[in-house]
């Protein structure tokens, strides 16, 4: 049922399908996956990017790289953070590698073991699950020029990345303040 929405498995086999379909061809990967919602911190700007490069080998294989940022997806949920020195952290990490990591038992499901709410169906001023009503921005970068190669090598594939990553930081700096984002917020990468 998941995958009549267009929705599906975030691995190389399935996204070189889709995007090799001439009627189909578009793809919009998340790279933080299930690791970032535990960074997902109200007014905190930090993307798990630095060693996620799989969906760049993607874009030198199918030509297209475009930097994109959502400004207030963290605000819409409230989430229970613990320090990471703690039980209750070392739990969720654990449990998210169980779950979702590469031998979890479940690959094809990575889930972040977080703490989250919303507001109430009936009520904004109840528990619930539904976002809170707060603007999102979604800021659309320039698309980086990428040459075709079917076999990237590691210096290509390290040099778009950070390509990629400069681009999406120069992105976040000119729409943070326009989204009500400080001036003296930056984006931060783990």
């Amino acid at each position: 049922m998941v995958m009549s929405y267009g929705i599906c498995s975030v691995n190389r086999q399935s996204l070189d399908f889709i995007l090799s379909q001439l009627q189909l061809g578009q793809a919009m990967v998340i790279v933080g996956g299930a690791q970032e919602p535990l960074y997902g911190i109200p007014e905190e700007h930090h993307l798990i990017l630095q060693n996620r490069k799989g969906f760049v080998c993607l874009a030198l294989r199918h030509w297209t790289l475009v930097p994109i940022y959502s400004f207030g997806e963290n605000d819409i949920f409230r989430l229970k953070f613990f320090a990471t020195d703690s039980w209750q952290h070392l739990w969720q990490t654990t449990f998210k590698k169980l779950i979702g990591g590469p031998a979890g038992w479940l690959k094809l499901i990575c889930i972040a073991s977080c703490i989250f709410w919303g507001h109430g169906a009936i009520s904004a001023n109840s528990w619930g699950l539904l976002p809170f009503p707060l603007p999102v921005t979604i800021a659309v970068g320039h698309p980086i020029p990428v040459p075709h190669c079917l076999h990237p090598n590691k210096e290509e594939v390290d040099h778009y990345h950070m390509l990629y990553m400069k681009a999406l930081e120069q992105l976040f700096e000119e729409h943070k303040e326009s989204c009500g984002v400080p001036a003296s917020t930056h984006l931060t990468f783990g």
